[in-house]
């Protein structure tokens, strides 16, 4: 079969690709694209030329120039968003607006447009944007909690060793020359302080200390605070430890006593300067710790300057009763008395001048607190305490009554003038506080329930102040103290608990802050005391007849 196909049919020759339109070229027709291929090849672009979209919005990756400067020779690295904006030489800056959607403008309209530094194709704000741009900005201030005061008054009633001791001036003559005599003068020698607590022995003793550093050359200062010891023979393995000895833990109890003696003694060893806080709780059987500690600074050749700090008046009459026999091994004596109303006054006002402006406190509040601590215990701790607790109710209360309150519209003069406390303490939160710590812990619940401390363990608080009374001890066992209590009940007509629940009293009123426990390996042996003073038992404690018939009788 023929073909039909010409053979002199002419291929069609298409368009390999479409060229952008741009605004300096001349209008060609499509026609003229196709049959001149090569005025399109003069068209088209250089490769390293890249149109890019007029809106910003379209661009992606690197191609999106619309915060960078056009000096840059390269995309720079991801910036964060403060990192990411412009530079201006005002402190407003100028921040660019990309609309969500496209929108078309009317020729008129761009007039109003402000061409960009940056980039000629980059979109600008519109005049309403941009005068929203000039506006002031509105300022949303927090209220600013007025409290700066009270930190400062709570800050300076700290219980730390201040810099000056008031009302101590006897009391620090009295070591200074103790230290100048035995330690500068080599010669051994013992102290023992006593005190009840809050009347600033250790504070007293850790600034002479620090004070003496410079004036003690040569001579070595050794503090422990015996209530960190697990048990009274753990005291020498922390004294050899302080003085060099390695491994002194695992030596036995006597072998490491005479080392220690050996040490104290040996020829070219410094002036050794031995603290002992809280000496009462080196309390063993036959006081052969206390014993063996007052002996050292006796030792001929002793190097050792002991002093001994603790709470008992009486502790080297009562418990070393054979010191007496030995007048050399006698310590000196130096007693704390509880400070008085003036000088607990003082202590606070003292503190308190350290503090700028307005008095946080009032005088009358002072002298109030001063007055009823120093009745009770004359312990300037517990004043400062209580002060610092009604610092806070004031600064609990002013912080929710002025924490949603708009902040006035007042200018820096007028707000400058204002008072910077804005509510004093005053005598009635002083007393609140008071009423806590010193009030009666054995009272009736807030709901006023008669059974809300039973009567079991007031009997058993009975008990334990009788027989602390009878035996002149501060601390019994609990197989002791059962005993007096089975003879009260008996008395009195009622069915004393069991040993066990016995226990269980004296642990319930541990957790209530009024007795102290200390566990041993048997129950019985649990040794027993009271954590509040006996004249406040004995007051709380007379609110009921039959406890009050206890106590009026005086005897076991």
């Amino acid at each position: 079969m023929p073909s039909t196909r010409s053979q002199t049919q002419a291929a069609i020759d298409f368009p390999r690709r479409k060229q952008p339109r741009t605004p300096g070229a001349p209008t060609a027709g499509c026609k003229d694209a196709t049959s001149n291929p090569t005025r399109v090849i003069l068209l088209t672009r250089s490769p390293r030329e890249k149109v890019l979209p007029l809106s910003p919005r379209k661009r992606l990756g690197d191609d999106n120039l619309c915060n960078i400067p056009q000096s840059l020779p390269c995309s720079p690295t991801k910036q964060s968003k403060g990192e990411n904006e412009l530079p201006s030489a005002s402190h407003k800056g100028r921040r660019l607006f990309f609309s969500e959607q496209p929108t078309t403008e009317s020729p008129g309209k761009r007039n109003n447009l402000v061409p960009s530094p940056l980039h000629k194709r980059q979109e600008t704000p519109r005049s309403s944007e941009r005068s929203c741009l000039n506006k002031q900005p509105v300022c949303i201030q927090l209220f600013k909690q007025e409290g700066t005061c009270y930190q400062q008054a709570k800050s300076v009633l700290h219980t730390a060793v201040p810099d000056r001791l008031l009302a101590r001036e006897k009391e620090t003559d009295a070591i200074r020359q103790f230290l100048k005599e035995h330690v500068c003068g080599e010669k051994p020698g013992s102290l023992y302080i006593s005190g009840a607590p809050g009347t600033g022995k250790t504070a007293c003793l850790s600034r002479i200390l620090q004070d003496f550093q410079n004036e003690l050359p040569g001579s070595k200062t050794i503090v422990l605070n015996c209530m960190s010891l697990s048990s009274s023979q753990a005291v020498f393995p922390a004294i050899a430890e302080q003085m060099g000895q390695q491994g002194a833990s695992k030596v036995a109890g006597r072998d490491l006593v005479r080392k220690l003696e050996k040490q104290l003694i040996a020829e070219g060893t410094p002036m050794t300067v031995l603290v002992l806080d809280e000496m009462d709780q080196l309390d063993s059987k036959g006081q052969d710790v206390l014993y063996t500690v007052f002996e050292w600074p006796w030792l001929t050749g002793s190097r050792l300057v002991l002093i001994g700090v603790a709470n008992a008046l009486d502790l080297t009459d009562r418990i070393l009763a054979r010191l007496q026999a030995r007048p050399k091994c006698k310590p000196q004596l130096l007693n704390f008395p509880p400070y008085t109303k003036e000088q607990i006054a003082s202590i606070l006002q003292e503190r308190l001048r350290q503090v700028s402006g307005d008095q946080v406190l009032d005088s009358t509040a002072i002298q109030f607190c001063a007055r009823k601590v120093s009745a009770v215990s004359g312990d300037a701790r517990k004043a400062l305490d209580v002060c610092r607790r009604a610092i806070e109710i004031v600064e609990l209360d002013v912080r929710s009554q002025t924490v949603f309150k708009p902040l006035p519209g007042k200018s820096p003069a007028t707000s400058a003038s204002v008072s910077p406390v804005p509510r004093r303490v005053g005598l009635p939160h002083i007393s609140r506080v008071i009423s806590d710590v010193y009030g009666d812990r054995m009272a009736l619940g807030s709901d006023g329930a008669s059974d809300s401390f039973p009567l079991q363990q007031k009997i058993l608080v009975c008990s334990l102040l009788l027989l602390a009374r009878q035996l002149k001890a501060k601390e019994v066992t609990l197989g002791k103290l059962h005993e007096a209590y089975s003879r009260v009940c008996r008395r009195q007509q009622m069915a004393p608990v069991a040993q066990s629940d016995c226990l269980s009293l004296a642990t319930l009123l541990e957790s209530r802050g009024i007795l102290a426990l200390k566990k041993a390996k048997e129950a019985r042996l649990t040794k027993v005391s009271l954590k509040i003073e006996e004249r406040d038992v004995e007051h709380a404690l007379k609110d009921g007849v039959l406890v009050g018939n206890i106590l009026a009788g005086g005897q076991l």
